[in-house]
Formats: structure tokens, sequence, C-alpha cells
């Protein structure tokens, strides 16, 4: 508590000078800060979309569908619904689960057939989840509540990504064929009618992706069995934690569970390694700038300090307890500048992006999307850590320049 209080002191004595270092730290912080909190941002948008889109917070299959590659894989698909129970039984992190089939076919309306991948799902129970599809024309699949002749017309509706209807130039109410084989490899089809166009951004889902409900996909395929579950948990973060569960369970034995990322690891998986490569540099760049940038300063401020060093080695201060106080002292200017940094950063993103700002498309994507600055505990934290880190570093070479020098040049100076 002495070393910090003599640093402290030691701050207070030259105001200015203290004032300047802390303010070129203050900016480097708010920089960096404020670039986490726009990537915290990207990779926010990101992943929400993965889940609520189209895979929750990760997918139940057999074990057996992963680890055998078969012309038939519906043989290994889920014979009945009794799973559900199962699952929700041995988890309580489990809030529900979606049944979907997913398969290949072919859409014709007029003279334009195309070939898609479907996907049959139930569109009541996952309406109150699955709500980033972004509907350009029409509406999502879920039937209108307590209204029988629509709940049954519903059956024959179908959404169509914006690619695929702009291919087919189908839009709300038009009528599709969807064709293709059973499982018992007999051709079947079915009329359909547009319900609504879905934009995601995904050049490459919006292209090719459609959905029906769960029942018309299964009388498509000629089948009872569910492919997959997708799994919404209570939070995310809690899928560690579900999966050891059902893995310990006996019911886990027949059962393969993979999280969203795991899944998504071409575009979700491929952001975040990223972004997350990019901060990297980011913040090695920030330790060399702003190093420099406060090098100067308190090699100076230090330098004229000598005098000063030599008085506390004439009266017995070794080496080491004055390095501890000057490096102590480097700390706090850090931490002062970290935290007027986070200040500023903090201030901008409530004054200038209240709500936010559209990003252009980027690589594979087709359209824009809406930004926030996301701050976090932790990059206050890293914000504070990394000032002090420059601080300290740079304090070095002026600090044992004068360490090294002898007591009576120091002393000397002292004079001058």
């Amino acid at each position: 508590m002495r070393i910090v209080e003599l640093a402290w002191r030691n701050l207070l004595r030259s105001p200015r000078r203290t004032l300047a270092s802390a303010m070129t730290l203050a900016l480097g912080a708010a920089g960096l800060l404020m670039f986490q909190a726009f990537n915290e941002g990207i990779f926010t948008t990101w992943r929400e979309n993965t889940i609520r889109i189209r895979y929750g917070h990760g997918e139940v299959t057999r074990v057996e569908l992963e680890s055998h590659r078969s012309e038939t894989p519906w043989e290994y698909w889920f014979d009945e619904h009794g799973i559900e129970d199962q699952l929700k039984r041995h988890s309580t992190q489990l809030v529900e689960l979606f049944p979907r089939v997913s398969f290949v076919g072919f859409l014709t309306r007029g003279a334009v057939t195309l070939a898609g991948r479907g996907e049959g799902v139930d569109p009541t129970r996952e309406s109150s989840f699955f709500t980033s599809l972004n509907f350009i024309a029409g509406q999502d699949l879920a039937p209108p509540p307590h209204d029988s002749a629509d709940s049954d017309s519903a059956k024959l509706w179908i959404i169509l990504g914006k690619g695929l209807a702009d291919a087919l130039q189908a839009k709300p109410g038009d009528s599709i064929l969807l064709s293709g084989q059973t499982h018992a490899g007999q051709m079947n089809g079915v009329q359909l009618i547009v319900r609504g166009v879905f934009h995601t951004g995904s050049h490459h889902f919006d292209n090719t992706f459609f959905r029906i409900p769960l029942s018309t996909a299964q009388s498509f395929l000629d089948t009872k069995k569910i492919e997959r579950f997708a799994v919404r948990l209570q939070d995310r973060q809690l899928w560690p934690e579900f999966k050891a569960t059902i893995q310990q369970a006996s019911v886990g034995t027949q059962l393969s569970l993979k999280s969203f990322e795991e899944i998504d690891q071409f575009y979700y998986g491929n952001v975040k390694r990223f972004l997350e490569a990019q901060f990297g540099v980011i913040r090695v760049i920030f330790l060399i700038i702003v190093g420099l940038g406060v090098l100067s300063t308190l090699s100076s401020s230090f330098l004229e300090r000598a005098g000063e060093l030599g008085a506390l080695r004439a009266n017995g201060e070794t080496r080491r307890r004055v390095w501890k106080i000057w490096f102590v002292e480097s700390l706090l200017l850090g931490l002062i500048g970290g935290a007027i940094g986070v200040s500023v950063a903090y201030l901008i993103i409530l004054i200038g992006f209240p709500t936010g700002f559209d990003m252009p498309p980027g690589p594979g994507i087709t359209r824009e999307f809406r930004v926030h600055f996301i701050l976090r505990p932790s990059h206050l934290a890293q914000a504070l850590a990394l000032s002090a880190c420059a601080s300290a570093l740079a304090s070095q070479p002026a600090i044992w320049r004068l360490l090294r020098s002898p007591i009576p040049l120091l002393l000397g100076r002292n004079s001058q």
C-alpha cells in the first residue's frame, strides 16, 4: 500500500504531464473498445440469425445417421415422437423440440422447373422462436389460430427463398407443383400455394431453400418418420450442460447432439474465427502504437526526475523498490487513461449510435443488416488491462536507464 501511495503522489506532482499521457492512452483505449464493440455487434447479429433462422441452439439426430453414409438415410430417422418425452424428462434446460425432415424436390411453375432443398417443419411450434426469416412478401407458414378451415388449407402452403421465388417468378398466392421421389422410390407430387417469400441475406440459402408443413412433407415422402429435432434451450450457453446431461442418460447412447456452432462451421464458424483473429491483430497494433505514443512522454518525464531517483537511492532505497514505485506509477497512469477511454467510447456509442447502423452486404451476403455496438463487461476490463500494459511497457526503457546510472550522476542532474 505504501508503494501505491507513493506512486499516486508522483502522478499528482505533475498533473499536466500526467493528463497528456493519460489522454494518449485514452484515445487508444476508446478506439480499441469501439472496434471490439462493433465486432461483437456483427458477431451477435450473425449468431442470432443462425439460431433464429434455421438451426435453433442445436440439433438432435440418431447417432447412426451421423456414422453411416447411405443412399437411404431415412432408415436411420426417428420412428416416432416418443424421443421428445424422453429428452424433456432428462433435461431441465430444454424448452422445446422442433421436429423436421429435409429432402430434395423439383418446383414447377409454368414452364420453369427448378431443384430446391426442402424442409418440413411444424409451423405452429416454430412460429414463436424462428423469427428471423425476414419476409419481404406474404408471411410464414403458421396458420391463423382457432380457424380450422384455414388450418386445413395451411397444409398446402409453401414459403420460398427470394432467389428461388425470383427464378420461378412466384409471389404469394401463386400455385407451385412440388414433385420428387418418395422413400420407396415412387414419383410423387403435390400442388402448393405460395404463402410467403423470405430473404435471409445468404445467397446460397435464399436461392435454393423452401419450407412446407411437416405433415405435407411426410405425406410427400410417404413416411411418418422424423429426421431430426431442432432444440431450443433456456439459454444458448446451456448447450454443453444439456449435451452432457443427455449423454449420461440411457437415451443418450442413441443420439447425436450438435450445437449450432458445430453444424454451421462454414458460415458462422468462419465468421467467428475471422473476427477473433482480426481483433487479436488489432490488440497487438494497439499495444505498439499506444506504447510508442506514450514512450516519449513517459521517458522525458522520468528523465526529468533523475534527481528524485538519485535522492531516493542516496537515502538507502534499493533499485528494486524504486523500480516497484515507478512501475506502479505507470500502471496507475494506464488505468487512468483506460478509464477515460472507456467513458469516451461509451458516450460516443450512447449518443452517436443508440440504435446501431446499417452495414452494407458482406461477402456471400445479399442484403444490408443492422449492427449495434455491444459492450460486454469483459471488453471494459480488457481495455483497462491493455492500457495499463501499454503504459507499463513504454515506461521500462527510461526506468532501467536511470536505475543503471550512478548515484552521483543522478544527484548532479538534480542540481542543474
